[in-house]
């Protein structure tokens, strides 16, 4: 088709334009509006075969309630990004390789590491890069004289010295002489896994004997104590040291193989030795587990058992590493703080695949992940998990049910009825335990009555070796202690109910609280001969710690109750009204304020006694068994002792029972959160507060500072443990749990500090 193109002249004269039409502006043109480019579509939109705008988020995953993500990077074209993942998966290819090759060749322990950071979510090549210089770094740490004398003040704390003795040790064997080489790594590794006393400490350290002293045991200054235990307590408070540490470890009690219940470790060895720690110290004290049901299923490797599972197993050896010093008990090389968190983590794991169904294998790894957290210093975790047990509990079928084979026989009935029975008690004691915690009434509203009996339980062995570290042949009687601490949980849950479930308006309120008191001391006056203290079993120590935390929950609120102003006084007297020594009711003239004083003074006088006893029994256990392993209850019991006699330091007595109660808080901080807490809460109290501390207790603080406390503890603490001291003054909407309390005062700390330094 041929266009003609006309000279201008000519197209000028032809072309005709309306004098109307106005002539078009630069305002009224507009250029075609030009396709945005988009270089990749998301992955919702190209699956789909949409059109994308490329905006993040784009318009079709809004509308659908899509993720939207793209494999590009901006600026990035397909191709380019191409490039770059095939880039990235041979680099993961060479990483994955790499690490297969370290396993192939590692041993078992740097196999167990590798295994560990894979479990807690590190990338492959982080973990290489670790192993590629963490090998140097950690054996640098190790060497380095920071953390040889670290290591050597947490042996000391946690040895079976006085406060005095370890002042001694320090004076004589470090500070006169600056020039001492503080011992290597290898060296102090030796003190792992033996009870550890001052005269094996010098031996190995090859330092000099300082001359001997007199020291004043505590039982000298508690004269509110009874003759008998008085002189047992002096007795075996002034024996001599231990002879020098055996080097020849103990055989494990029970043989029991790691699989297939754990998948963390294969060494049946040390799956032994976990597991007969956690039966010869944890559960005669607290049992969540029928020893005998645990250790047959166990060892028959059946999956299927209503009395072990891989959740229960993990549960148990978490709690065991805990006092366990090998080295498959580390999580983080030396570092106690962490042992056992890898099999807490499993265990974690695999109760959260149980979606939540009620057995009593389940209601027994949680009752035991309960008192794992509180310990490890998370307790907020540990109250909700104490919430669900308690529901748990009350869900475990009546009877034994198999869906499938043969229908069970009256042995195995009879043995699944005993098992139902004492988890349901383990169920309670953590109930109880997490009411005295955080001060509120109990989740149980009604108190268990089917205490078990001797004829139900089935025989064990009454011989207590107090493996790993000693080597005995103690007589404890596992059935009695059960039923002795059955008994003292149902005094314990009415203590609650009577003071947070009841009407202290009660004429007859205070009366209430006598007559239970009184039912405690029987309990505790009438035990067998076999749980009396006599100053060397850690089996009455449990019974003494869990009676001192029950009688506590009584005497502290109650000895710090607030008086109100009396009423006026009625127009007629009142024939009907009790006649009680002390009213609790709102008070009506100054005859009742002073009745109400009374029982407020007497309530903190009975405290403070309680807690000068607790501290004599924690010394004598501390004089011979040290604070490596300690039984349960005693963190908590050592803890109320501690600040109930802090209010009390003007009297002798109560501060040599707070230097003892003390002194064993902070040795089982070296390797508890929970007790490590607690020692940096007293501290930061007496200092806040106005508290004067003991000499000796400030020299010891200022020596093991750094051992004792560290940034990172206040970091990993999780707690809802209040302070007794400053509750009672506490304002509404203050709180005065531990973790809050220690990261507030520490920030005062830091802040007047940097306001010096300014001015």
């Amino acid at each position: 088709m041929r266009r003609n193109i006309l000279p201008a002249s000519l197209a000028s004269s032809q072309t005709k334009i309306a004098p109307s039409a106005p002539s078009p502006t630069v305002s009224q043109w507009q250029p075609a509006k030009l396709k945005k480019l988009v270089g990749a579509a998301c992955e919702y939109c190209r699956k789909r075969r949409r059109k994308c705008n490329g905006e993040q988020p784009c318009p079709l995953c809004v509308e659908n309630n899509q993720q939207c993500t793209y494999e590009v990077q901006k600026a990035e074209t397909h191709g380019q990004a191409l490039k770059r993942k095939y880039a990235q998966m041979e680099q993961d290819h060479n990483s994955l390789k790499s690490l297969f090759g370290i396993l192939a060749s590692a041993d078992s322990q740097k196999s167990l590491e590798i295994h560990n950071r894979i479990r807690s979510g590190q990338s492959p090549e982080t973990i290489l890069q670790q192993m590629r210089h963490g090998d140097m770094i950690i054996q640098t740490r190790l060497n380095s004289e920071l953390h040889s004398q670290h290591v050597l003040l947490s042996s000391l704390m946690q040895s079976n010295a006085s406060f005095d003795d370890m002042v001694d040790f320090i004076a004589f064997s470090v500070a006169r002489n600056p020039n001492a080489r503080l011992p290597n790594a290898a060296l102090l590794r030796q003190l792992r896994g033996q009870q550890t006393d001052l005269k094996g400490i010098r031996n190995l350290l090859g330092y000099t004997q300082p001359p001997p002293q007199r020291r004043i045991a505590i039982a000298d200054l508690l004269s509110d104590q009874t003759s008998s235990s008085s002189e047992s307590g002096r007795s075996s408070m002034d024996e001599p040291e231990n002879e020098d540490i055996s080097k020849t470890p103990m055989e494990p009690p029970f043989r029991v193989p790691a699989k297939p219940w754990t998948t963390l470790t294969d060494d049946d060895e040390f799956v032994s030795h976990l597991i007969s720690l956690f039966l010869e110290w944890v559960n005669p004290f607290f049992r969540p587990l029928e020893e005998d049901l645990f250790i047959r299923a166990m060892q028959s490797g059946d999956l299927n058992s209503e009395y072990c599972s891989p959740l229960l197993v993990n549960s148990v050896l978490a709690y065991a590493c805990l006092y366990s010093e090998q080295e498959g008990a580390f999580f983080q090389p030396d570092d106690y703080m962490t042992r056992g968190q890898h099999f807490h983590d499993e265990a974690f794991r695999l109760w959260h695949l149980e979606e939540g169904r009620a057995s009593i294998r389940n209601v027994q790894a949680l009752c035991i992940l309960f008192t794992n957290c509180v310990i490890r210093g998370k307790d907020k975790l540990g109250v909700s998990t104490c919430a669900v047990l308690t529901q748990l509990s009350r869900d475990v079928p009546n009877t034994l049910q198999r869906p499938s084979g043969p229908p069970p026989t009256l042995e195995e009935k009879t043995e699944y009825q005993r098992a139902r029975k004492a988890v349901g008690w383990g169920a309670f004691a953590c109930d109880m335990a997490t009411a005295n915690t955080i001060l509120q009434p109990a989740w149980h509203t009604t108190c268990k009555e089917d205490l078990p009996t001797l004829s139900e339980l089935a025989p064990l062995t009454t011989t207590w070796t107090g493996y790993p570290l000693h080597n005995k042949s103690d007589y404890l009687d596992k059935n009695i202690m059960f039923i002795q601490n059955c008994r003292l949980l149902q005094l314990t849950w009415r203590a609650q109910r009577l003071l947070y479930a009841s009407d202290r308006s009660d004429p007859y309120f205070f009366n209430h609280v006598d007559q239970l008191t009184q039912e405690m001391l029987v309990w505790k006056e009438s035990l067998p001969e076999s749980l009396q203290f006599h100053g060397r079993l850690p089996g009455p120590v449990s019974c003494y710690a869990s009676v001192t935390i029950a009688l506590h929950s009584l005497y502290q609120p109650l000895g710090d109750a607030q008086l109100s102003p009396p009423h006026p006084p009625p127009t007629e007297p009142s024939t009907s009204a009790p006649e009680n020594q002390y009213p609790y009711y709102a008070p009506r003239t100054q005859a009742d304020i002073d009745s109400q004083a009374l029982f407020a003074h007497t309530m903190r006088g009975r405290a403070i006694t309680t807690a000068q006893d607790m501290a004599l029994k924690m010394g004598n256990f501390r004089h011979h068994y040290g604070l490596k392993i300690i039984p349960p209850y005693f963190v908590q019991a050592n803890g109320i002792a501690c600040f109930t006699l802090l209010q009390d330091l003007s009297t002798p007595s109560s501060t040599a029972s707070f230097k003892e109660a003390f002194r064993c808080l902070l040795g089982a901080g070296m390797q508890l959160l929970w007790a490590r807490g607690m020692a940096r809460m007293l501290h930061l109290t007496a200092k806040n507060t106005g508290i004067q501390l003991p000499g000796v207790i400030e020299t010891m603080l200022e020596k093991v500072a750094d051992t004792a406390w560290s940034k990172s503890d206040a970091e990993m603490l999780s707690s809802c443990w209040p302070n007794y001291v400053i509750a009672k003054e506490a304002k509404v909407g203050e709180s005065v749990m531990m973790e809050d309390l220690i990261r507030k005062w520490e920030k005062l700390a830091v802040d007047e500090e940097e306001g010096k330094i300014s001015k």
